[in-house]
């Protein structure tokens, strides 16, 4: 009796020992998850980069959402220089229907980001939630209409300039 008791009690201390050590690596793995991750989220310990990607992307939105009327030609062509990737099918599709309706409504649109946020900035790749209020104002007359949009991009920086690559307006 005495042996199996031994057995018994053995077996059960190893279990313990190899359970209490599967917990150990369990908590320094998952601890190593995360602060990689945090980490790597450059918008979490870089100003710099952070302030980089929130500067072009504000002057990238307040040029390629605002145009006159007269002249939206201008304004998908400097869209084009702040674009690559998906965003410029996405902004070609939108701009289309402004170089439509713009000339017939005559009028002008001037977008101004009120806030921006970096979401998630890592390597050469940003995710950042856009605020923005748009004027528009019809030639020839005072009355102007004001309005709030907000959005998401995902931006690339190539060669030190950063770029949209893909729009979302969160309409699935």
């Amino acid at each position: 009796m005495t042996r199996l008791r031994l057995l018994a009690l053995t077996l059960c201390a190893l279990g313990t020992v190899l359970l209490g050590s599967f917990g150990i690596w369990a908590l320094v793995t998952a601890h190593d998850l995360r602060a990689t991750a945090a980490t790597a989220n450059t918008a979490l310990t870089s100003r710099a980069a952070t302030a980089s990607a929130e500067q072009a992307v504000t002057r990238a939105v307040n040029t390629i959402f605002s145009y006159d009327y007269a002249d939206v030609a201008r304004t998908r062509t400097a869209a084009q220089a702040a674009l690559t990737g998906p965003a410029i099918r996405q902004y070609n599709q939108l701009i289309a229907v402004v170089e439509r309706q713009a000339p017939k409504e005559k009028l002008d649109v001037t977008t101004r980001v009120t806030r921006i946020g970096v979401e998630f900035l890592t390597g050469s790749q940003a995710r950042l939630l856009v605020f923005a209020s748009q004027q528009d104002t019809r030639a020839g007359t005072t009355q102007a209409s004001y309005s709030g949009t907000m959005f998401a991009v995902t931006a690339v920086s190539a060669g030190g300039r950063w770029k949209i690559e893909n729009i979302d307006t969160f309409t699935g």
